[in-house]
């Protein structure tokens, strides 16, 4: 007896090769899904990026056979560890215990997802392309009017994904907000320590000085080190000021890295200012087009919890639109509405969360360790659960 056909798949648009973007391609291209990708940078090189993936997305990824290749190919190192500091020295335990994941090159995961999408006839990735505008029929989002070199054009589909960020034009265009908040922003600088990388930390060290400051220092692939310095007040023009960088910095290094940095930190020191911003949109979706991501729920970078939440969204999406497909139903509002009721009550516990952890931040760095030591003592007593949601497992096997 013959098997009845699949059902024709939606062809997919996403805007956006970003971690949502691709991972969300990967699924859907291969399970046979036509899918097209813009993105408007010339590659995956680009600004500085989240590389810690946590526990609740490692799984994930492993099924997805991505993290073996990666480690592979020296572009990720697993069993990393989160710690936490108060000051320089003291290390404090968060509710939950110890959190470990796996640091990742994110220009070497995107361009793996690139290469295993590559090699099904129905996917295609456009760079230096840019999303501009929705176009409508009715109320359904039936293209996207794009920007190349100056040159506009639009591109067709059943479905679209906007995976691009809070820049997003399109994003600008459709929507409205129902949170806006604006922590303070962070300066993040990197360094070559390939001729040091005995001082490279084993862990994601977060360090707390009160009054708003935070010092995050990250080892990634390739010996490079990745300094976070969150701060009140203007860290743009502090970026611009040299010896008044060195001196909110360097004492906040333990040695030797110190001593290495001091060395190192100059005026052709990698940097780039995060504007932070904490947002949600009151409304994922419009008839036929969807926000992922950034461009659906902004998050700070504390605790990479933006990499991480991005994947998860797309992880669910394609879970939602493959059983559509599989099963033969329509991929329409309704479905779209049941992917941000999913994803709808984790988003908004983590935003709460990071507003919480940005308001103990601000808190003298006396009060921190009265808090820690306060903590600590109720934990001994009554063990607290973690924040760690459980892992959103992929439901379709990628052919890939």
């Amino acid at each position: 007896m013959r098997r009845p056909p699949m059902p024709t798949p939606p062809s997919v648009v996403i805007a956006g090769a970003g971690p949502a973007g691709m991972v969300l391609a990967y699924q859907l291209v291969g399970r046979g899904v036509p899918v097209r990708v813009l993105e408007q940078h010339p590659d995956f090189e680009r600004e500085f990026r989240g590389e810690l993936i946590g526990p609740s997305v490692l799984p994930a990824l492993e099924q997805l056979d991505l993290v073996g290749t990666l480690v592979e190919r020296g572009l990720a190192r697993t069993d990393v560890e989160r710690q936490m500091f108060v000051g320089l020295s003291r290390r404090v335990t968060l509710p939950g215990g110890t959190e470990r994941g796996a640091v990742i090159s994110q220009p070497g995961f995107l361009a793996l997802l690139h290469e295993r999408c590559s090699r099904h006839p129905h996917y295609r990735l456009d760079f230096r392309t840019t999303a501009m505008r929705a176009i409508r029929e009715g109320e359904r989002v039936v293209a996207l009017e794009t920007r190349r070199e100056g040159a506009t054009d639009r591109v067709d589909g059943d479905l679209f994904f906007v995976c691009s960020g809070r820049q997003s034009k399109v994003r600008k265009d459709l929507v409205t907000l129902e949170l806006d908040e604006k922590p303070d922003d962070t300066l993040w600088l990197r360094f070559d320590l390939s001729d040091a990388p005995h001082a490279l930390p084993s862990a994601v060290e977060v360090h707390m000085f009160g009054g708003g400051v935070v010092v995050v220092l990250s080892a990634t692939t390739r010996s490079r080190l990745q300094v976070a310095y969150s701060a009140p007040g203007d860290v743009g023009a502090l970026r611009k000021d040299l010896p008044r960088l060195r001196d909110a910095l360097l004492p906040r290094i333990a040695e030797p890295l110190r001593s290495i940095l001091a060395a190192k930190l100059d005026e052709h020191t990698e940097s780039q200012v995060l504007r932070v911003a904490i947002d949600r949109l009151a409304r994922w979706h419009v008839p036929g087009l969807m926000f992922l991501g950034d461009a659906a729920h902004t998050m700070g970078p504390a605790g990479a919890q933006g990499l991480n939440l991005a994947i998860r969204d797309s992880i669910v999406a394609a879970n939602h639109v493959l059983d559509a497909i599989a099963e033969g139903r329509a991929v329409d509002d309704t479905l779209l509405a049941a992917i941000e009721a999913e994803r709808r009550p984790e988003i908004e516990a983590a935003q709460a969360g990071q507003l919480r952890a940005y308001g103990m931040v601000q808190k003298r760095l006396a009060v921190q360790h009265v808090m820690f030591t306060i903590l600590a003592a109720v934990m001994k007593v009554k063990p607290m659960p973690g924040f760690v949601s459980a892992p959103v497992m992929p439901k379709h096997a990628t052919r890939a």
